[in-house]
């Protein structure tokens, strides 16, 4: 390691500990690529609290490594991006399709006019959130308490698939889990293929993110919320959010796991231009901004309002994270306190590692961390 390389792993070492000081999260892993040049490092513990719920006292505790594998949380929507392009770039798919071509509850009215790239860019009209997810069980977890029933992924899929628009498609850009939800049934639709097979076959093996799962090994992920209230306990190697979850795991809009490396991996890969896995035509549809092809002249004014521009699968700019250098970034946030920038003009990969909903969600926030660690790698 360079004298250079050093003073930056200190530099993102202390704010990564004073993250932790403060208790925004209990630990944390990151790590910068710049031209090519990789710096990690790493603060805090896997876990700050035990199965049950009590405080694991300090001399007990666990300290993340490099190797510890993190709920990627919405980060998974990068991936369900790259693998609807996948299919796209073979002609499976159009993105700029109605959906109704692959989902009947899609054929009819304002709803026919939703296609993939709406989807893809939270343009299409639908709720953030699927309402009667936390009105259910999440199967496997031995609750007897009748309320938490699940319908299993079947009927669950049916129903979030069912839900009225809030708006028509093409008039706003609101986030929406439901949208990558969505496109993933669209995608096990028009392949016949399970969604898990999907993001395997179509990213993580042609990337070579071997270490990037659907299914990690509990021992060796840090664990999220403390969920009693909901029979999940202490959730640890199980999708943190509870559709997804409900959903058994393989969801669009959330999921898969991953190692620090990996997720740098990804970001390097994004910077290349994904040559293993797109024609360069769809591969920009990654880094492009989107919302004045979808939504057309109010782009401008809902842009301004969102203070970040949207591609399909990445936001443009959105420096209350990215830092006031990250103009031309783009990235992915995660509820549990992940992120990924990459800028092509500064050749930089930022990818962040934490787990702040432990052991409850409403403790810290992740976003002025992710700020710090990315003004520290735009002023290396």
């Amino acid at each position: 390691m360079t004298g250079a390389d050093a003073a930056l792993s200190s530099r993102l070492g202390a704010a990564l500990a004073q993250a932790v000081e403060a208790c925004v999260t209990p630990g944390a892993v990151c790590q910068v690529t710049i031209a090519g040049e990789t710096v990690t490092a790493t603060a805090g513990d896997l876990a700050s609290h035990d199965d049950a719920g009590a405080p694991i006292p300090l001399d007990q505790r666990t300290p993340v490594s490099s190797e510890t594998v993190y709920d990627l949380a919405s980060v998974s929507k990068v991936f369900t991006s790259i693998a609807l392009l996948s299919l796209a770039d073979e002609g499976i798919v159009d993105i700029d399709a109605s959906v109704g071509e692959w989902l009947p509850s899609f054929r009819n009215g304002v709803r026919s006019d939703v296609t993939l790239a709406h989807l893809l860019s939270h343009t299409a009209g639908l709720p953030p959130v699927n309402p009667f997810t936390i009105q259910h069980a999440v199967q496997g977890f031995g609750t007897d308490d009748p309320r938490w029933v699940t319908p299993g992924r079947s009927a669950l899929l049916d129903g979030i698939l069912s839900l009225p628009l809030d708006r028509a498609p093409g008039t706003d850009k609101v986030y929406s889990c439901l949208g990558y939800i969505t496109s993933m049934a669209a995608a096990e639709a028009a392949t016949g293929a399970s969604w898990s097979q999907i993001v395997r076959e179509r990213v993580l093996a042609p990337l070579g993110l071997e270490r990037t799962t659907l299914t990690p090994d509990a021992a060796r992920t840090a664990p999220t919320e403390f969920q009693p209230e909901l029979g999940r306990g202490m959730i640890r190697g199980v999708v943190h959010d509870e559709t997804a979850c409900a959903l058994g795991g393989a969801a669009g809009n959330a999921g898969l796991f991953a190692p620090v490396a990996d997720l740098t991996a990804l970001g390097s890969a994004l910077l290349a231009g994904l040559p293993d896995v797109l024609r360069p035509e769809f591969a920009a549809l990654l880094w492009e901004d989107q919302l004045p092809r979808l939504i057309g002249p109010n782009a401008a004014a809902v842009e301004h309002n969102l203070g970040y521009g949207q591609s399909l699968g990445l936001r443009i700019g959105q420096r209350t994270w990215m830092s006031d250098a990250g103009t031309g970034a783009r990235g992915h946030t995660g509820f549990v306190g992940t992120s990924l920038l990459v800028d092509r003009e500064h050749d930089l990969v930022v990818a962040l590692l934490t787990n702040r909903v432990h052991p409850n969600r409403s403790l810290a926030d992740a976003t002025d961390l992710r700020h710090a660690i990315s003004t520290i790698a735009y002023g290396h």
